[in-house]
């Protein structure tokens, strides 16, 4: 059949506006119900699907690939991280926060993770030994950074000194023998920290990735990627129940809950990271990477999001870290963005702008609430500076590291 594609996309589309209509996101309340503006939205989504899906399957075709899209998409991830963290939506709507925080952001790290999971099975092609040369690589720039948030928490912490000695005097405990807890205790804390969670919260990121690639290269030395791209996701499931928690049987409730005394989250590279960096590994080894209708695959998957999400939001959840829908909108928004055409020449610095975007907003959101007080209270015009700043101390530091190619941040 000539137009088998475009009609089975139509009757996707199609769908997906009917199971809308079903739950009742279009109301007539709203004027989405409307029978007109349903066959309306049916027929301009499914032109636009059908255009980008044909652009995409002429790239293919072509062996055209754009891997500029991959670093806005990483760019975007970053933004979206930094809003995140801020949540500007909080009072002003739960259903746009609902949809921020566990929605949309959802695919922000997992795009980060499989993006160098990808590029590193990529260059590895040329260079056997790049593994070894990125976590060489990457493990000074992560102690760098951890040192400057352990300094930068210090002179945070030096105003809270009053508060932590009255905390101190009134647990009771003689100075020597809290001089020894502490000289015992904060090598195995900062230990912990950096192999585990990171001195500040986002720093996790890197033992992910760091212990992820060494995983990977132990494995691939003796047995089949594909097998670990099983197991990685067996694990990733595990790793899921700090989500589903609140809809696990008691049983299995019980069992996980002996992890969670110790580790609190599964925020790390063995239950959340290194599936998606095999991921990328798996996508990145192959000769030619594609799925037929990706696009329209993607906007299926997308909704399957907002059904999870929608789902588990009254539910008991230990976190929202990870969503299974998250898995293929990862794989299937990695391949249309790949091919899709973009034959824009900007020179913006869209890939390293996102890392040290990401390395650098916490420490901006944390000056700006000591600063202003009631920065909180204009949520919109903080974001606002958060990135700005953010960004302008990227730029700098950008600068820095041409000026000094040694320097290690």
């Amino acid at each position: 059949m000539r137009y088998k594609n475009e009609i089975i996309i139509t009757l996707i589309i199609t769908i997906l506006v009917l199971f809308l209509r079903i739950i009742n996101v279009f109301q007539i309340e709203n004027g989405l119900a409307n029978p007109f503006v349903m066959l309306s939205i049916i027929i301009i989504f499914s032109f636009i699907t059908i255009k980008i899906q044909h652009n995409i399957n002429k790239n293919y075709e072509n062996n055209n690939m754009f891997y500029q899209n991959l670093d806005i998409l990483k760019y975007i991830s970053a933004i979206l991280i930094i809003i995140l963290h801020l949540r500007p939506f909080l009072n002003f709507s739960n259903e746009l926060d609902l949809a921020f925080n566990n929605i949309i952001t959802r695919t922000c790290v997992p795009i980060f993770f499989t993006i160098t999971g990808y590029f590193v099975a990529k260059k590895e092609k040329n260079n056997p030994k790049y593994i070894d040369g990125y976590i060489k690589k990457t493990i000074p720039l992560y102690l760098a950074w951890s040192l400057i948030y352990i300094i930068f928490l210090i002179c945070v912490g030096i105003q809270y000194i009053p508060e932590i000695i009255n905390f101190v005097s009134s647990l009771n405990i003689s100075i020597p023998l809290l001089i020894i807890g502490i000289i015992i205790l904060l090598p195995f804390a900062l230990i912990i920290a950096l192999l585990y969670t990171g001195v500040y919260y986002h720093l996790w990121y890197f033992p992910a990735i760091i212990f992820s690639l060494i995983l990977l290269r132990k494995w691939k030395e003796k047995h089949k990627i594909k097998y670990l791209l099983i197991i990685s996701f067996i694990l990733l499931l595990f790793g899921a129940t700090e989500t589903y928690y609140g809809i696990l049987p008691l049983s299995i409730k019980e069992l996980v809950s002996y992890y969670y005394n110790i580790f609190f989250t599964t925020r790390n590279f063995l239950f959340f990271g290194l599936f998606y960096v095999v991921l990328g590994y798996f996508m990145g080894s192959k000769e030619k990477l594609y799925s037929k209708n990706c696009f329209a695959k993607l906007i299926i998957t997308i909704f399957f999001l907002v059904f999870e999400a929608i789902l588990l939001h009254d539910t008991n959840r230990l976190n929202s870290n990870i969503l299974l829908s998250c898995v293929p909108l990862t794989y299937y928004l990695f391949i249309s963005s790949i091919y899709l055409t973009n034959n824009i020449k900007l020179n913006f610095q869209f890939g390293i702008l996102s890392k040290y975007y990401y390395l650098v907003h916490p420490m901006i959101i944390l000056i700006l609430s000591l600063l202003f007080k009631n920065i909180y209270n204009h949520p919109y015009l903080n974001t606002l500076l958060v990135i700005f700043i953010t960004h302008i101390i990227s730029i700098l530091i950008i600068k820095l590291k041409k000026k000094n190619k040694n320097l290690i941040i």
